[in-house]
C-alpha cells in the first residue's frame, strides 16, 4: 500500500526527516486565457531546504477564436 503525504515540510515547523531529499507540489490553475502550471520545489540538505519556484502559463486557443 502506498503512504500519502498531505503537507510540505519545512524547516522551523515541520522538518523533513533525513531520508526526503526533495519534495515538489505542482498546481494548475484555469485562467482567462489558458491554464497556468505553478511547481514550488524544496531540496533538503544537511538540516535546512531551498525553494525554487516556477510558473508557465499554457495559452488554449478555443475552436471559434482565430
Amino acid at each position: 500500500m502506498t503512504t500519502h503525504h498531505t503537507s510540505l515540510y519545512d524547516d522551523e515547523t515541520n522538518p523533513a526527516p533525513a531520508m526526503v531529499l526533495k519534495q515538489e507540489l505542482f498546481t494548475t490553475e484555469q485562467t482567462e486565457y489558458g491554464v497556468r502550471v505553478t511547481k514550488l520545489k524544496r531540496q533538503f540538505n544537511d538540516g535546512s531546504s531551498t525553494d525554487s519556484y516556477e510558473s508557465e502559463p499554457l495559452n488554449l486557443q478555443r475552436g471559434d477564436e482565430k
